[in-house]
């Protein structure tokens, strides 16, 4: 359901709310309402709102759209703020539109760092990859903190993310394609700013992807073909037994954040499926398909 949509359902709620408490629908103040809305005490709002009148019924007349249009104003804020709030969740395009797609596989942005940057950067060690990347993003450093915001935390207009295997193609404009190690350090270091702009490519079909345990937030990186599993594990720190081995059961599934889609940790498998421009946050979300002791699933 929309925001605009929920915004409305309150405004419609509060108004009727506010028209049945107060007896508005009937037009008069019913004798059983507050004293503060009867006799000389409406009459004073009338009179110092909008104009003198002797008839209690006209009274309500005048006071009704006061209360109500106070009412709508309050609803109107109140749905308005909520369905924001609701809604806070970065899109598939969004995602895509940080970046700058080459070729169909490579992604190139931009992200601006504090210094220090918390970042091991070496050259590749595949004969058939050229150039230098991101070997390890260090715990608590100022680029995971980067990514927690981004990532975990989903902050509005924040930019890109870090990624393991992430190649450096430049340095604050400085062109570092070649992998030149102390080219990138002697930029870095050279620099007179407090923060450092790396411009880095991304493979977002074969490089690994980043996987975001929810509530806990725990962030792991995990290579294509490895099991979702590993990640699940990894983020509760022991190995997990499952009720079955092809995920029917319902008990292990997980929603991911951006696309909503059912994630099965027992037997699913990362593959070059998802972009991973985005990382994958998963939620717990069981789903009571059946009982597993009962049934007999294979692999209970």
């Amino acid at each position: 359901m929309s925001w605009q949509v929920r915004a409305l359902a309150g405004i419609v709620m509060l108004w009727t709310v506010s028209h049945k408490v107060y007896g508005f629908v009937s037009g008069s103040i019913p004798q059983s309402a507050p004293g503060h809305f009867r006799g000389s005490e409406v009459r004073y709002v009338v009179q110092s709102s909008f104009q003198s009148t002797k008839s209690s019924k006209t009274r309500v007349v005048f006071a009704s759209p006061v209360l109500g249009v106070v009412g709508l104003v309050a609803s109107v804020g109140a749905a308005t703020a909520a369905a924001k709030v609701s809604r806070r969740v970065t899109s598939r395009i969004e995602w895509y539109r940080k970046v700058k797609r080459v070729g169909g596989t490579e992604a190139i942005f931009d992200v601006t760092i504090p210094k220090p940057l918390g970042l091991k950067i070496e050259t590749f060690p595949q004969a058939k990859k050229t150039g230098a990347g991101i070997s390890m993003v260090q715990p608590n450093g100022n680029a995971d903190k980067l990514n927690r915001k981004v990532i975990v935390d989903d902050e509005p207009g924040s930019g890109m993310w870090v990624l393991e295997g992430d190649r450096v193609m430049a340095v604050n404009g400085v062109d570092c394609e070649d992998g030149n190690i102390d080219r990138i350090v002697g930029t870095i270091v050279g620099s007179e700013e407090d923060s450092v702009t790396l411009t880095l490519s991304r493979n977002t079909r074969l490089g690994p992807i980043k996987v975001v345990m929810m509530p806990e937030g725990y962030m792991c990186t995990v290579r294509r073909g490895a099991r979702l599993s590993c990640a699940a594990e990894a983020a509760a720190g022991r190995e997990l037994k499952y009720g079955c081995i092809d995920g029917w059961c319902g008990t292990c599934w997980h929603r991911e954040r951006t696309t909503d889609g059912i994630f099965k940790p027992c037997c699913d498998q990362l593959t070059g499926d998802w972009d991973n421009v985005m990382p994958l946050v998963l939620t717990p979300k069981p789903e009571k398909a059946g009982d597993s002791t009962l049934l007999n699933p294979r692999g209970a």
